[in-house]
């Protein structure tokens, strides 16, 4: 009975590892898709500034980078938990 009760607990745990994992996955899709509208932001912020004659030294447009670099942060630091996710299966 306890082999039994041992082999649920480990299963339980590796369960929560996947579904931990999962989890990471969809972060990472999620900043993927921010670094996407950031970037899309970006070029219609540049746009915008072209047209009415500003040059690109512009407060906004440094903000959406900046975006930009925070979700490129995220993802290393997803991926550096999706490989401890997986050391743990």
């Amino acid at each position: 009975m306890d082999h039994i009760k041992e082999g649920l607990e480990k299963a339980d745990e590796k369960l929560g590892t996947v579904v931990d994992g999962g989890k990471a996955e969809v972060d990472i899709g999620k900043e993927n898709s921010n670094i996407s509208d950031a970037t899309r932001d970006i070029g219609r912020k540049m746009v915008e500034l072209f047209d009415s004659g500003k040059t690109i030294d512009d407060e906004d447009v440094m903000a959406l980078y900046k975006k930009i670099v925070d979700s490129r942060a995220k993802i290393e630091e997803l991926k550096k938990q999706q490989e401890e996710y997986k050391k743990k299966l």
